[in-house]
């Protein structure tokens, strides 16, 4: 698995995107934050703040965006990555559309 530090997501799909972030536990049990992106147009990207500021723990075991196509779909980004400070970021796409095709993929 890829290590960062913080997330971008572009939005490469045809709708108005937003994404929060979720992370495993030790407990095998996926948390949200409460950090939302909040809503933007196609061609356009959101980076979070370090993951440690929106609450994801230095033990997650897996974290990945959870990104929602407004009037549409929603669903966890595809690839997970781990949390490690002062990592850079892992850039993902969302693409498709609303109902048709709609997914955040990690970009390598």
């Amino acid at each position: 698995m890829i290590s960062c530090s913080k997330i971008t997501v572009v939005n490469k799909g045809g709708y108005v995107f937003n994404f929060s972030v979720q992370w495993l536990g030790s407990d095998g049990k996926w948390q949200t934050t409460e950090w939302n992106s909040g809503n933007y147009p196609v061609l356009q990207s959101c980076t979070t703040p370090e993951l440690s500021e929106i609450g994801v723990p230095a033990d997650a075991l897996a974290v990945t965006p959870y990104g929602h196509a407004v009037l549409g779909t929603s669903g966890q980004g595809e690839a997970f990555v781990t949390y490690a400070p002062n990592t850079g970021e892992a850039t993902y796409h969302a693409v498709g559309t609303t109902f048709i095709g709609f997914a955040v993929e990690l970009q390598e």
